[in-house]
């Protein structure tokens, strides 16, 4: 009985050490997720494109290029910004969103983030009236 015991608190324990360390690293996770966010206290500047084409989904929103107009010309080679959904992501890639008539983009923050080509910034935007 004693071996039986013996192996039904070393069971019980191996589950209590999981489930706490999957705590531990979703939490830890959830941190570097945000980690580059940072929002203002007031709306900021306007963007002046009114389409974005989606490049790449993320965790916390969409980096998308925005549209430049040259010589009649619509192409996304605009400046990268990043729609911030906070997890309720509905973009996929190359989407192209359009910012609807009454309403604009309007910067609320900077991303930081790594790429191939060393460390970016770009401004965190939502659409608003």
């Amino acid at each position: 009985m004693g071996k039986f015991i013996c192996f039904i608190l070393g069971l019980v324990t191996g589950v209590v050490l999981t489930i706490g360390g999957l705590v531990v690293l979703g939490a830890l996770s959830q941190a570097e997720e945000t980690s580059g966010v940072t929002m203002f206290d007031q709306p900021g500047e306007e963007m002046t494109a009114r389409k974005y084409e989606v490049i790449q989904v993320i965790p916390i929103g969409a980096l998308a290029r925005s549209e430049e107009i040259s010589y009649g010309q619509s192409t996304f080679l605009g400046p990268v910004v990043l729609f911030y959904t906070e997890g309720q992501n509905a973009h996929y890639d190359d989407e192209v969103i359009k910012v609807p008539k009454g309403k604009r983009v309007v910067q609320v923050g900077t991303y930081q983030y790594n790429s191939a080509v060393g460390n970016r910034t770009v401004p965190i935007v939502r659409i608003m009236q």
